[in-house]
């Protein structure tokens, strides 16, 4: 199979992916904007298709996110999400220097957590680190500004 890895995605297949990842689609502005400040992105192309993205964002100092990491169903299981994260891992590790480091966190998806252990991520809650924690804000009708 030929998957060609680019450095872009559009709202369209970003929320395409998104959707079929069971995850929200993202408002078209707000994706953009999320799009554009990405730190780094990646794209997986078969056929002029995208078929798997992932994102990251940072605080340009020490703290970097995986923000997602997305393939099509019936292209998972061909190395496409490792080569997408073996590219995200260079991406960070690329642009530490001598005597830096960063914390990278992510949020895996239920019962993909071991898809992150090879690339040296650790499962939490362990005995060293509490579980993570997330909230989602919605704005909606009865949002006062």
């Amino acid at each position: 199979m030929n998957i060609k890895y680019i450095n872009q995605l559009s709202v369209a297949d970003f929320n395409k992916l998104r959707k079929i990842a069971g995850w929200l689609e993202i408002e078209e502005t707000q994706a953009l904007t999320g799009i554009k400040n990405s730190a780094f992105i990646i794209s997986a192309v078969h056929d002029e298709q995208v078929v798997g993205f992932g994102r990251v964002v940072s605080d340009g100092g020490y703290v970097v996110l995986i923000a997602e990491l997305a393939v099509l169903p019936e292209y998972q299981g061909k190395g496409i999400g490792t080569t997408m994260m073996k590219k995200i891992m260079e991406y960070i590790n690329n642009n530490l220097r001598e005597g830096q480091h960063v914390i990278v966190g992510l949020f895996a998806s239920k019962e993909k957590e071991s898809f992150y252990t090879p690339f040296g991520f650790t499962t939490r809650p362990n005995d060293e680190l509490g579980g993570g924690m997330t909230q989602f804000i919605y704005y909606d009708e009865t949002h006062s500004r």
